[in-house]
């Protein structure tokens, strides 16, 4: 999403009315995966375009409990994948698939390895 600097207001919540890309959602015309955690405090779930995502079928949205602003972090000393990098892996894994059924499956006499 972009949030334009120069959409500031008199509070956050003029900054949000202002400040948001929700208007673009419904010209995004390629799988496009929005994840977000309630307890995030730049972007909370009041201000998040559920009516935009349930009304473009390229957009899918996940909204964890936690989380915080880019957060998703595992374990004490976080380091190497996190959850977010997991969901990320297995959405575009499911694209390719669904594309790969789309297209036909496996063809005759191909060994599965060339997809």
């Amino acid at each position: 999403a972009v949030v334009s600097t120069q959409s500031t207001g008199k509070d956050w919540k003029e900054y949000y009315a202002k400040g948001h890309s929700f208007d673009k959602l419904p010209m995004v015309d390629v799988p496009t995966l929005i994840i977000n955690a309630e307890d995030d405090p730049l972007s909370p779930p009041d201000y998040l375009p559920f009516k935009e995502v349930n009304e473009n079928p390229n957009l899918a949205m996940v909204l964890t409990k936690t989380g915080g602003h880019i957060g998703f972090l595992e374990g004490l000393f976080p380091n190497g994948q996190t959850w977010l990098n997991r969901v990320v892996d297995e959405y575009i894994q499911i694209l390719i698939f669904t594309d790969f059924l789309q297209k036909g499956g496996p063809k005759k006499n191909v060994p599965i390895d060339y997809y």
